[in-house]
């Protein structure tokens, strides 16, 4: 009698926890749906410049760590975000939650991998966070997936618009030293590479 309980506990409480994820679930899809027309019409308002680029590098003593999550290769491998590296490093994370937002990220990691392709301590990261089943089956061609609830990540990088491309200069404590959002324009892909070159000279 004793054990039937427990079993019938088990099974109550595994109900319950189907239900609280699936209220989850619905509650995520029901806010990408409300947020994708808002995040429409800031595009078109902005040119998906959520926030401008930075004009330098952030210092390091008030400069905001990248949030730690771990990402995934398409091989299933995993990658922990952020890279952290004992020696000096300039990693571009660039952050797309949609197809379209390839163009505007290619403006700013295209200059930097032209200039740092070959430097062994640059590194160019793409990431795409994938917030729904239906987005799974999106032909991304980055390396570099999060699948799921992406909210936490989203609040700490300030990335409040779906539709555009997001990118981050991290250095080798993983903290973000310079940022932008949408496409570069004039000389902000140079203010890139000089942070870059910056971060890759420290001692």
């Amino acid at each position: 009698m004793h054990l039937q309980s427990e079993l019938r506990g088990l099974q109550i409480f595994d109900i319950f926890n189907k239900e609280k994820a699936a209220e989850r679930r619905k509650a995520l899809q029901d806010e990408m749906r409300r947020g994708y027309f808002d995040d429409f019409t800031d595009l078109k308002e902005t040119g998906g410049r959520m926030f401008p680029a930075a004009e330098g590098l952030a210092p390091a003593a008030t400069a905001p760590t990248f949030p730690a999550f771990t990402a995934l290769r398409p091989d299933g491998s995993e990658e922990a975000m952020p890279p952290v590296t004992d020696a000096a490093a300039a990693v571009l994370v660039s952050v797309a939650f949609r197809a379209g937002a390839e163009d505007m990220l290619s403006s700013w990691s295209g200059p930097f991998s032209s200039a740092f392709g070959s430097r062994p301590n640059a590194r160019w990261l793409e990431l795409s966070f994938v917030e729904s089943t239906v987005m799974c089956l999106w032909p991304f061609r980055e390396p570099l997936f999060h699948f799921g609830d992406a909210t936490t990540q989203r609040q700490a990088l300030d990335m409040t618009n779906r539709l555009t491309g997001y990118a981050y200069l991290l250095d080798s404590r993983g903290c973000v030293r310079w940022r932008a959002s949408g496409k570069a324009r004039g000389a902000e892909a140079g203010v890139l590479l000089q942070a870059a070159e910056q971060l890759l000279n420290q001692a």
